[in-house]
């Protein structure tokens, strides 16, 4: 969609603000800009602006606000929701040159980074620093820390440690009028007037650009060991969350699940990288702590109490060889399903732990009725299923309507026992339909007035997150 707006003397005046070898009109270089890793339709932006620092983001965003142009954050295009596709068009900001960690405290157990910098990277920059950033979404290796804090990314340690917003603890944004705030930084507390931090944290850019982060940190554990629990009823996976806590108490770092569908996926394209071929489901659960022994002791309990749950014999892998085998094939699974099906539709619920039985039972419940492969894995532990809906062949209209149709019942489950319909992916314009669903009119309006109040011409990423 071309923005009459963003004419001539709007794009000299970019290269100006950007030096001109940053800013990108031709469309076959803009075609990786115009989608994410969603099922979204693409959108080409009008023009590509890679900036470096956040007193340049702001002068874009100045002149877009001027001129009435869309602005579209992104970080490095991951997203599963639509979040970053420049659905009118406008001018595209991305933040993938500001990719430095400028530091890492360990006086202060804080670091502060660019929003562009790989999830991955900040681990390891940290690590060096003998601490731990330890959010831990899937695709840390790809996706940006900016866009982890955009959209308040969970992932595989959020049972224990909790999600991005949690370690947040200073923003700098670029809000829709260009202006420059800077909220918080290396304080471990702070209640000086609203909280801006958890007002950016989750927005999706839909309320500013964020340029730069602080988070804290943690010491990491010296120990970790991964146990691999193969069951033969996908409920029985579900029923072993519960009684983790409840009965042993004991506090996993990770509890992931992949039920049969996934195994297959993953050893069909990866090549027979999980064991248990034939188990209904797998459940990944990482124990770790400053004592090997104290380690040990507690994965015995975790095996004794699968195994009185009608587990098989439990893998342990105590060793970076074996539990790298492992999470590799947790790590690829989403890209695997896309690999091994012609289209994945990817919903991220969430519920409460007592409900996790007998929504997995709900989501097996669905693919029987609806006929087509519907493969659940995910964060089980923190009650956050990942639900993809596939095509594996046939009418792709006709799939679509059937999918739509999932998507519904499952969100009225997920709704009706207190669930809601994204824990880590966002909204973006994926799952705005559902808005209604999940809000009522009262949250809704808050957040239109919300919205409008900071960005009362409708420019940053328009299109998202509230429903039309």
């Amino acid at each position: 969609m071309k923005n009459p707006r963003v004419t001539e003397v709007v794009l000299r005046r970019l290269g100006e603000l950007c030096a001109p070898e940053r800013v990108v009109t031709d469309p076959a270089l803009l075609a990786d800009y115009g989608h994410d890793e969603s099922t979204e339709p693409h959108h080409l932006p009008d023009v590509l602006v890679k900036v470096t620092s956040t007193e340049e983001t702001a002068a874009v965003v100045r002149l877009a606000a001027g001129e009435g142009i869309p602005v579209t954050p992104r970080g490095l295009g991951t997203g599963l929701a639509g979040g970053s596709i420049p659905v009118q068009g406008g001018i595209l900001v991305s933040t993938e040159l500001m990719n430095r960690v400028e530091e890492v405290d360990p006086d202060n157990l804080m670091t502060r980074t660019q929003p562009g910098v790989r999830t991955a990277a900040l681990q390891q920059a940290c690590l060096e620093r003998g601490l731990y950033y330890p959010v831990d979404p899937a695709s840390l290796d790809d996706c940006s820390i900016g866009g982890n804090v955009a959209t308040n990314a969970g992932g595989a340690r959020a049972f224990k440690y909790g999600v991005t917003g949690d370690y947040v603890r200073g923003i700098e944004a670029v809000m829709p009028d260009g202006s420059i705030i800077r909220y918080g930084g290396k304080l471990f507390k702070n209640v000086t007037g609203y909280d801006l931090n958890r007002l950016l944290i989750g927005s999706e850019g839909t309320l500013g650009i964020i340029t730069g982060i602080t988070f804290k940190l943690v010491p990491k554990p010296k120990y970790q060991v991964d146990v691999l629990v193969p069951f033969d009823r996908i409920e029985q996976g579900a029923e072993l969350v519960l009684r983790l806590v409840r009965d042993d108490r004991l506090l996993p770092a990770v509890v992931e699940f992949i039920e049969q569908q996934g195994i297959a996926a993953c050893n069909q394209v990866l090549g027979q990288c999980l064991p248990f071929a034939d188990a209904a489901v797998q459940v990944l659960v990482e124990m770790e702590g400053n004592d090997r022994d104290a380690v040990l002791a507690d994965c015995v309990r975790l095996g004794e109490l699968a195994m009185r749950l009608g587990a098989r014999e439990p893998l342990v892998a105590d060793n970076p060889t074996d539990q790298q085998r492992l999470w590799t094939a947790r790590r690829s699974l989403a890209k695997t399903l896309k690999q091994v099906y012609a289209e994945v539709v990817a919903e991220d619920i969430v519920v409460p732990l007592v409900e996790l039985p007998g929504m997995v039972a709900f989501i097996s419940e669905l693919q029987r009725r609806h006929g087509t492969p519907v493969v659940p894995f995910g964060h089980v532990g923190d009650g956050n299923i990942h639900v993809d809906v596939c095509r594996a062949t046939g009418n792709r209209a006709g799939w679509h309507r059937t999918c739509r149709q999932l998507v519904e019942e499952l969100t009225d489950r997920v709704i009706a026992v207190g669930g809601q319909i994204t824990a880590e992916h966002g909204i973006g314009s994926a799952k705005r339909w559902l808005m209604r669903k999940a809000l009522g009119p009262a949250e809704l309006g808050l957040m239109r007035r919300l919205k409008d109040a900071l960005d009362p011409h409708g420019i940053m990423n328009p299109d998202k997150v509230l429903p039309g």
